[in-house]
């Protein structure tokens, strides 16, 4: 099996436990929501919202699975053109295009059907009559059995592991080619060189620096999102969340100190020529592979918040808050009467931004600014 395609099969596979992720979303939420709108946790068992969640689930596979073969096809016929074909970059545009295809069409799909159900439970909702006779919240002050996510402070482990990877770097750059290859395409074969310098060192320092500011960025928001508590179970849904957070959190410290590390190093080892790009490829995969399988494992042992730790007491089968306004097309979250900057989503697994705040607006100008800027030094130094 050739490099490239041992990268196309890692791709597939990803592509299809995104998907699986996304198909298994309704089922990580709280009980007292659907498609992200509010309903009595009585209401979880209709028959209506079991049949939406699994037309849902279906559909999504089924986007996932035909975008998963399809890339499949087309990487395939693309590849075995591609060692003899003199349009080998054409080719390479045609792979590009089908990847970021089947990665964004199934979260596409998947946002599209959830807006089509949440229509059609708001639909029930009127219908039922269901609504909040009072909006109720909880302060628990003094509360201090709930598990604490870890400390910012933790990730001061990417310190070491940027100066290994220059240590190792260093080391090795005497031995390094005068020319070694900086660009592959997708048949393995080497297009582009780069002569022997700083850039060496510096393009992968620099890359584990941004993914170092992305993972502690994640960390923050978790850390500083407002608690996600039922006014109904106070206490438990507290130690729930906290139990939630905490693994995501740890999560974050250990997953992505160790992806950080593993492409840092690897890029200065296959650029000496001590790995191949096989064994490259596949140190990245399997990387790659336990992070997004641990990040399944939280979504399905924890659910989203901590709802599925929640140990359900006696249901009562009314709405305590009902905030639906506030959530615009189930995903976006704004409330200028709400001084919470960072807050858990209402559809899927994590945290998201109060978008009412200037503070959310400026967060995300200068990490797309960051982003960019990053962008730039690669370009400039590749």
């Amino acid at each position: 099996m050739t490099d490239s395609l041992i990268l196309m099969v890692f791709l597939v596979a990803i592509i299809f436990l995104s998907g699986a992720l996304l198909a298994a979303t309704p089922w990580f939420m709280k009980k007292g929501e659907c498609f992200a709108v509010t309903i009595p946790e009585s209401a979880q068992a209709d028959e209506r919202f079991l049949a939406f969640r699994k037309r849902y689930a279906v559909a999504v596979l089924a986007v996932t699975l035909i975008c998963a073969v399809a890339l499949g096809a087309v990487s395939n016929v693309a590849l075995g053109k591609m060692g003899s074909a003199p349009d080998s970059d054409s080719l390479s545009s045609i792979l590009v295009a089908a990847i970021v295809a089947a990665a964004t069409i199934p979260l596409i799909a998947s946002f599209a059907l959830m807006l089509h159900y949440r229509k059609r439970v708001e639909a029930i909702k009127r219908e039922e009559g269901w609504k909040a006779e009072r909006d109720e919240a909880v302060a628990l002050i003094g509360f201090e059995e709930a598990p604490v996510p870890p400390s910012l402070a933790w990730n001061v482990v990417y310190v070491p592991i940027v100066l290994i990877t220059l240590a190792v770097g260093l080391a090795l750059y005497p031995s390094t080619p005068d020319l070694v290859p900086t660009h592959f395409d997708f048949a393995g074969n080497v297009n582009q060189w780069t002569p022997k310098g700083p850039a060496l060192i510096a393009f992968p320092l620099l890359f584990e620096v941004f993914m170092a500011v992305c993972f502690i960025f994640s960390h923050w928001m978790a850390i500083r999102s407002k608690k996600d508590v039922d006014p109904a179970r106070p206490a438990i849904s507290a130690y729930a969340y906290g139990a939630f957070a905490r693994a995501e959190c740890i999560l974050l410290l250990v997953g992505g100190s160790v992806l950080t590390a593993v492409l840092g190093i690897v890029m200065i080892l296959m650029m000496a020529e001590i790995l191949s790009m096989l064994v490259t490829i596949a140190l990245i995969i399997v990387a790659t592979l336990i992070l997004v399988g641990a990040t399944i494992a939280i979504s399905v042992v924890y659910g989203q918040s901590g709802s599925r730790l929640v140990k359900r007491l006696e249901e009562n089968g009314d709405i305590i808050t009902d905030n639906d306004e506030h959530w615009k097309a189930g995903v976006f979250y704004w409330n200028k009467d709400d001084a919470s900057l960072i807050l858990p989503k209402r559809f899927g697994v994590g945290w998201t931004m109060n978008w009412a705040r200037p503070a959310a607006w400026l967060i995300v100008g200068g990490f797309t600014l960051a982003s960019i800027a990053f962008v730039a030094a690669c370009i400039f130094l590749m």
